[in-house]
């Protein structure tokens, strides 16, 4: 796995992996105050890009007390206040950003641009969130799923709302982690097609 855009993209395996991974790392911080470094530090000196097209509260505060909590380092970058898209391509800042971190996460609108970031990128590329998939915000579903009602596969969910980011990731893990998903959306909301159809 180089990049994190979409579940759908990510083996199956993998996406178990990393729910694994996160859930071992949850239970050996209990008790712990939330600045504590863990132990292995698997990101000392590494550094993180954080770019923000649009705002965040949750998604900020995640990734950067994570990536201290790991070892590692963020530089914030705001959307309004860079060159991607006025004067600078979106191919030059994943270039330039490549020279300078390790990895990049991006919180954008348009998911075509994170798409083209990652294939520009010579580092990992992080989907925040886009107008089309929200796939952290799923995989921390799940693993509170899993921490609350044991193990998602074949369990039987229920989504009512706008076919929107946050419900084609959530198609997308029922598909990965083998659960039943039943939507409720309004018909001029549904989720894009070429999700439903994969």
């Amino acid at each position: 796995m180089r990049h994190f855009l979409d579940i759908r993209d990510i083996a199956a395996g993998d996406l178990r992996t990393m729910i694994t991974a996160a859930r071992s790392r949850k239970t050996a911080r209990l008790g712990q105050p939330k600045g504590t470094e863990d132990a292995d530090l698997p990101l000392k000196g590494r550094r993180l890009a954080m770019i923000f097209e649009a705002p965040s509260t949750r998604t900020r505060v995640s990734f950067e007390v994570a990536m201290a909590q790991l070892g590692g380092s963020v530089t914030i970058l705001e959307g309004d206040k860079m060159q991607l898209g006025r004067g600078e391509t979106v191919e030059d800042t994943a270039q330039v950003l490549s020279r300078y971190v390790d990895a990049i996460m991006i919180r954008s609108n348009d998911h075509a641009s994170v798409v083209r970031l990652a294939e520009a990128a010579t580092v990992p590329v992080i989907n925040a969130l886009t107008d089309r998939s929200h796939p952290c915000q799923i995989m921390a579903d799940v693993l509170t799923y899993e921490d609350h009602c044991g193990d998602i596969e074949g369990a039987q969910l229920a989504w009512v709302g706008d076919g929107n980011n946050v419900a084609t990731s959530l198609i997308e893990a029922a598909v990965q982690f083998d659960f039943g998903l039943t939507l409720g959306c309004p018909e001029p909301l549904m989720p894009n097609a070429d999700v439903l159809a994969w």
